[in-house]
């Protein structure tokens, strides 16, 4: 535990004192009461200041930290789209399916531990902006896009530009952490850094997954103009 200079002060203060104690011994005892009662404020004064540094330091170390063991690590979102045949959309609807699944799973995990900081003192410009909303609003979209694309079994001509308002999206609450966060507390950074973090990686995967699927697109549009 690293303990500030101005909460070790004190300490030497209350060594200085007892020295003081121990040397005048033998002088008037009006001095030496003095000297003992000043030794034995400082050491109190001592023990307080430490306990003050040791909650703070026990209280940040105890917050609860956003917990994303479940966060799904898809690795490159539709990556597997460039190995694939232009004939195979169904496989292709698939692999995609699959990712924006994770994805959309990774987004709901978000809300919630956005949800968690609404109300939390502290944290009331989380509930003004309403930042779990909007990632609330991300997940259910990106679920939405899912749903079509199992639906279908094809691509259709929104589900790009959809993936790109949703990466925008994360883009605009991870800005919005990261604005809350400047000039707070220590605990307020344990809270939040995960999140906002989390927010980064949501938007670049969905970007990722939609120059993907627009390259594959692409190539199929061109390969049907082919034939």
């Amino acid at each position: 535990m690293r303990i500030p200079p101005i909460a070790v002060l004190p300490l030497l203060m209350a060594l200085v004192a007892l020295l003081m104690a121990i040397f005048s011994m033998g002088t008037s005892t009006y001095l030496v009461l003095i000297t003992v009662a000043l030794a034995i404020a400082t050491v109190l004064v001592t023990f307080a200041t430490f306990f003050q540094y040791t909650k703070k330091s026990t209280e940040a170390k105890q917050v609860p930290l956003e917990n994303f063991s479940l966060w799904a690590d898809v690795g490159e979102p539709a990556a597997e789209l460039r190995r694939l045949s232009y004939d195979d959309v169904e496989a292709a609807v698939r692999i995609v399916s699959a990712d924006l699944g994770s994805l959309a799973a990774n987004a709901e995990l978000l809300s919630d531990r956005l949800s968690m900081l609404v109300g939390k003192e502290g944290f009331e410009e989380i509930r003004q902006e309403r930042l779990n909303k909007l990632v609330e609003s991300t997940a259910q979209g990106i679920s939405s896009v899912v749903d079509k694309l199992r639906s279908s079994g094809e691509f259709s001509a929104g589900v790009v530009s959809s993936l790109e308002q949703y990466a925008s999206n994360s883009d605009r609450i991870a800005n919005k952490l990261f604005e809350f966060e400047r000039g707070k507390s220590e605990v307020v950074h344990v809270y939040i850094d995960p999140l906002r973090r989390a927010a980064e990686k949501l938007s670049r995967d969905l970007r990722l997954a939609s120059s993907n699927i627009s390259n594959y697109m692409q190539g199929v549009r061109l390969k049907e103009k082919a034939t």
